[in-house]
Order: structure tokens, then sequence, then C-alpha cells
């Protein structure tokens, strides 16, 4: 009797470690929008579709700036174990500085949102429950989508901002940067305008450049907390109280816009997905693939996209 327990559950354990080993392929949605679905042997109605961040991020959440931390493969391949399909996409972008064929200055907020409306379209077919899962910027495309997008049936904000772009770039260059404030409010308001910028100070060049304006010009038209207030489907915001990037504030902001949303608040979880015990691996993390992901956020976002 003891000999055949052991054997239920080693083939239990079996099962388990097979299951947490995912089929990747690489889906084409179009020749320039790339990703990787990651299923299981078992065929499920439930797709996560992971929303990048800002910048040239990549299907893994990873970019060339120094970002290689893989949070958005590791995140993907923890999920799968739970018999959850994953979409994970590089953005337009990407395919578009290897083809040496950017625009910058043709780029608008909203092109994000239409690539992710593709996505959502190619896939709506195959199956009945959708879920985005935005992450920090990628929140508030994925809100946008979720709002006018019937096919969407669940949102994540996963360290989404609750303020608009330029007061979250006042907030993050005038921490380091305080005697720059003045300046930046004074460009920040003529964009908000719709206005464009000539004179920027050397050391907003990179953030401000002409190029860049116009996209910036559309992106702070948007408000995370108006738009979350919009939403008629289940919402999870979840964030970490490691966060550099978007601190814990910005959450409560989400929550109080809308009182329905369930929220996560996970300790020691910085804006990578990363379990952060000492406050000098925090940068490390975004760099180094070994930092493992928070413990509770899988069980916390499974809960969520399982419970009818």
């Amino acid at each position: 009797m003891k000999a055949l327990l052991y054997f239920f559950i080693f083939l239990f354990s079996a099962m388990l470690g097979f299951a947490q080993t995912p089929t990747v392929k690489e889906i084409a949605i179009d020749p320039q929008l790339l990703g990787d679905l990651y299923t299981t042997t078992t065929h499920n109605e439930n797709l996560v579709i992971i929303v990048p961040g800002s910048g040239p991020t990549n299907r893994n959440g990873n970019n060339y700036m120094g970002i290689k931390g893989n949070s958005y493969k590791m995140l993907a391949t923890a999920l799968t174990a739970h018999q959850l399909d994953v979409f994970t996409y590089d953005k337009r972008l990407i395919a578009q500085m290897k083809a040496n064929q950017i625009k910058e200055e043709d780029g608008r907020f909203e092109d994000g949102v239409a690539d992710l409306a593709l996505i959502v379209d190619y896939f709506a077919s195959q199956y009945s429950r959708i879920t985005l899962v935005g992450h920090s910027e990628g929140a508030l495309l994925a809100n946008l989508l979720a709002n006018k997008s019937a096919k969407v049936t669940k949102f994540v904000s996963l360290q989404g901002p609750g303020t608009t772009a330029d007061q979250i770039i006042y907030d993050q260059i005038t921490q380091q940067f305080p005697a720059l404030g003045t300046k930046i409010i004074e460009i920040n308001a003529a964009l908000k305008k719709g206005q464009t910028v000539e004179n920027i100070p050397p050391m907003l060049q990179a953030l401000y450049r002409p190029s860049v304006q116009p996209y910036l010009i559309s992106w702070i038209q948007y408000d995370p907390s108006v738009e979350i207030a919009k939403i008629k489907q289940p919402v999870l915001i979840i964030d970490g109280d490691k966060d550099l990037q978007v601190p814990v504030k910005q959450g409560d902001l989400l929550s109080q816009a809308n009182p329905k949303a369930k929220r996560a608040t996970l300790k020691n979880m910085n804006h990578v997905l990363k379990q952060i015990e000492k406050d000098e691996d925090n940068m490390k993390s975004y760099g180094d693939p070994s930092f493992p992901l928070h413990p509770e956020l899988v069980s916390t976002l499974v809960s969520f996209i399982l419970t009818p």
C-alpha cells in the first residue's frame, strides 16, 4: 500500500514538473509584430497577454539599455505551470530598429494600442477568455484597449502609473535633479497644449529631443486614473513596495479611481518583478536573470485570472 502511495506521489510530481516546461512557439502577428506563445499540452480557454513597458522592450522583458532580467519570460513560464497559455511580444520598435526603419517623429502612443488590438484579434478565435497584464507604461495601453474591446475579459495593471506621463516625468527627474523642475514644468505645459518645444537644455535632450516630442504629446493626453474608472471588466492592481520607478502611491490613485478593483501590494517586489531582500540588489536585478520572480506574483495573478 505504501509503495502504491509513493508511486502516485512520484507520478503527480512528474506531472507537475512536466507542466512547468511549456512549448514556446514564435508567432508573427504581422512582419514587424512578433512574439512567443507559451502553451501546455492541455488546451484551455485562457490566454494571458503580457503588455510590455516603456522603451524598446522585447518579449522577454529585456532591452539593449542593460535590462536583462528575463522578467516576462520567467513570468510566462511560471503561469503555464497553472495551465494558462501566455503570449509575450516584442514592441514593433524592435523590428524597426533591426531593419533600420525607425521614424521616431512619426510615433504615437496610440500605435501601441493599435498593435495590442491586432494581437487580441489574432487570438480571439482561439481563446474565449483573454486577460491583459499591462506592465508599467503597458498598463495604460492595455487599459485603453480594454475600454473599447469586448474581446478582453480581464485587466491587470502590473505596476502601472496612476498619473499622467508629464507628472511621472517631473517626479522621476526632480528626485535626482530638483533644479530642473521649473524647466520641466514649462516644457510639459507646452506639450500638453500640443505644442513642440525647441529650446531644450542639454541635460534634458535625451528625454525631450524633437523627434520624440510628438509621442510625448500623444501620451500625456491620457490619465490612467480616468481610464481605469471607465473599465467594465474585472480589474486587478498589483504593485511592489521596492519599485523605484512606480511607487505604491501610484497604485493608491488607481484604487481610488476604481474602488471595485482588487489590489495587491507585494512586499519586496521591485519594478522588474523580482524579489529584493537588500536595497543594493534592486538595480542589480535589472541586469541579472538569476534573481527570482517575487514568490507571490504568480499565485496572485492565477487566483484573479481563474476566479469566475
